[in-house]
């Protein structure tokens, strides 16, 4: 950070989300002070550093009773945001979080739509009524990816003010050059010439975990060598892939492995190539982190992931729940490793090329906010 005085911003957002976490936590290693507003208090295990962390039920008497507090949150963040004396509030999602922001009235206010609430939720009611205000109440966007402002623009948003940035994502640390293949197989009690297929997505309706579990059964029949690495935070399908793995007698074969951040690059690295077909998506970190590893990628198609991938671009890309098609990319990927190689650099090569610390234009941004106000 250079000589000019440290920004106090104000975020509304899920304080569980490892991106909100990120964002956050990168501002405050600047110098930054940092406040988040939640519903969604932070596990113990969730370190925040120097974040403030306010649970939008406590900022006043009426926002404490259920069934009441709803039409109240909103001027409840207004207020908070003022009496702490804060530079900007960055609205992380739009629902719920940037229509409360929006509803608090303060500025600037920066929203950052993330994926299914602009692509999905917003597309109907109330959603949709709720994005329009969150959007004419914005005085600037952040967005991660062209699919979402293309989402955004018929929702109101102004595609003049509008910054894009891969705020919820850093590299540093993810590369090629982190790979241990012997310890992760090692670890996991998997034979060294285990070819691993890695899932870095949480356990969750869109992401068709269950798609791969099955395309996975039938190719472990033809290449003995497989392993399947389901690598989450967690989710709430994690106990329907548990039964699925049971029902299927997968046994060793498959490894549910709770990953921390600073785990995270060498497993990434280790694997022999990484799936992820979510149906809605907006750039999301795992791709990115997949990526940078050097990993050969097996993408399904939904938006914004052709924004980074493409069918013989670094991946085999697929319809997200078509299980044939997955079992025949597995196949070709698990029994070329030179095409494996071939993705993997290309791969790493294009996140060096395009993924940039986001802290300076975002601080930028914030600065320029505040003195237009």
């Amino acid at each position: 950070m250079t000589g000019e005085r440290p920004l106090r911003i104000l975020a509304v957002g899920d304080a569980r989300s490892i991106h909100t976490i990120r964002w956050a936590r990168r501002l405050d290693e600047r110098g930054h002070t940092m406040h988040l507003v939640t519903d969604r208090m932070p596990r113990p295990t969730d370190d925040l550093g120097g974040v403030v962390v306010h649970d939008v039920r406590r900022l006043g008497l009426i926002t404490r009773v259920r069934g009441l507090r709803k039409p109240f949150i909103g001027r409840a963040i207004g207020r908070l945001a003022r009496h702490l004396a804060v530079d900007v509030v960055h609205a992380h999602g739009l629902l719920p979080y940037a229509w409360w922001a929006a509803r608090g009235g303060f500025h600037p206010l920066v929203v950052s739509p993330w994926g299914r609430d602009a692509l999905l939720d917003a597309q109907t009611e109330p959603g949709r009524s709720r994005a329009r205000l969150a959007f004419a109440g914005a005085d600037h966007l952040v967005v991660n990816s062209q699919a979402i402002l293309d989402a955004s623009i018929p929702l109101g948003a102004d595609p003049e003010r509008t910054l894009h940035a891969i705020w919820h994502t850093r590299l540093d640390g993810f590369s090629p050059d982190r790979a241990d293949r012997a310890r992760l197989r090692r670890e996991l009690g998997w034979p060294e010439d285990a070819l691993v297929v890695l899932s870095l997505r949480n356990f969750q309706a869109r992401t068709n975990i269950d798609v791969l579990v099955r395309a996975f059964d039938r190719v472990r029949r033809e290449v003995p060598e497989a392993r399947l690495l389901l690598a989450a935070r967690g989710g709430e399908t994690k106990a329907e892939i548990e039964r699925l793995v049971e029902e299927l007698a997968l046994g060793d074969l498959v490894r549910f492995h709770r990953v921390e951040p600073d785990e995270l690059p060498p497993l990434a690295a280790s694997a022999d190539l990484t799936v992820s077909i979510a149906d809605t998506d907006s750039t999301p970190s795992s791709l990115l982190e997949a990526m940078a590893s050097g990993q050969p990628m097996i993408g399904g198609w939904c938006a914004s992931i052709d924004e980074w991938i493409q069918p013989g671009e670094g991946a085999e890309m697929i319809e997200p729940k078509d299980e044939d098609a997955l079992v025949e990319a597995l196949l070709k990927l698990l029994r070329d490793p030179e095409l494996r190689a071939r993705y993997g650099k290309r791969n790493a090569e294009i996140t060096r090329q395009r993924v940039a610390e986001s802290a300076p234009a975002m601080e930028k941004l914030y600065r320029e906010l505040a003195a237009a106000r």
